[in-house]
């Protein structure tokens, strides 16, 4: 069972479709449900992940890192990535694409991005497509994967992690932000 929104779980056995039927109901409201959840501390939460991941390059030798935001339709996480490249490394050559399984939540990245430097340029693109088919994208194809409270809402996490790790690049990096427990023994140890 896997806890979707404050009032819904899912199965293993239930489809994508059902997940994807309930972030329609809140697409609008979902950082404000997310404000709710962690009284404000997943901003701060995705603040930090982007200054660890530090994406961009200071170097522009090597011009065009190529991210992933999966299960990012509002485009949060996409934006904060681009920020940081642009203001901390001069780098307006990074470009991110945001993939949801859900079109209204897609849509309000799209919304949030026509607000800003980005849109209408090749730095960001919105996709619809489940985590666990990735088809759509190619072999190696990306240097940075960012699922950001999105895994939990995953019918088929090994499935996840196997697009996941087929689409990045070798020595790409992973990036998995979430409210979970970790259950795993040994993980958990290290986890406060």
């Amino acid at each position: 069972m896997r806890h979707i929104s404050p009032n819904y779980y899912i199965t293993y056995s239930e489809p994508s479709s059902a997940v994807k039927g309930v972030f329609s109901s809140v697409a609008s409201s979902y950082d404000v449900m997310n404000d709710a959840m962690s009284l404000g501390v997943h901003r701060l939460w995705k603040d930090d992940l982007i200054s660890q991941l530090n994406p961009g390059q200071a170097d522009q030798t090597r011009p065009g890192i190529k991210c992933i935001d999966v299960a990012g339709g509002t485009g949060d996480i996409a934006l904060r990535i681009l920020d940081h490249a642009r203001t901390k490394h001069a780098d307006r050559t990074l470009s991110v694409q945001v993939v949801d399984i859900n079109p209204e939540m897609l849509n309000e990245g799209r919304k949030r991005a026509r607000q800003t430097m980005y849109w209408n340029t090749p730095q960001i693109g919105f996709h619809e497509g489940n985590a666990q088919e990735m088809d759509s994208f190619a072999d190696n194809e990306f240097d940075l994967y960012t699922i950001a409270f999105g895994i939990r809402n995953c019918t088929d996490i090994p499935a996840v992690l196997q697009q996941a790790h087929r689409i990045l690049k070798p020595g790409g990096v992973f990036a998995c932000l979430e409210f979970s427990r970790v259950e795993q023994p040994v993980l958990a140890q290290y986890v406060p």
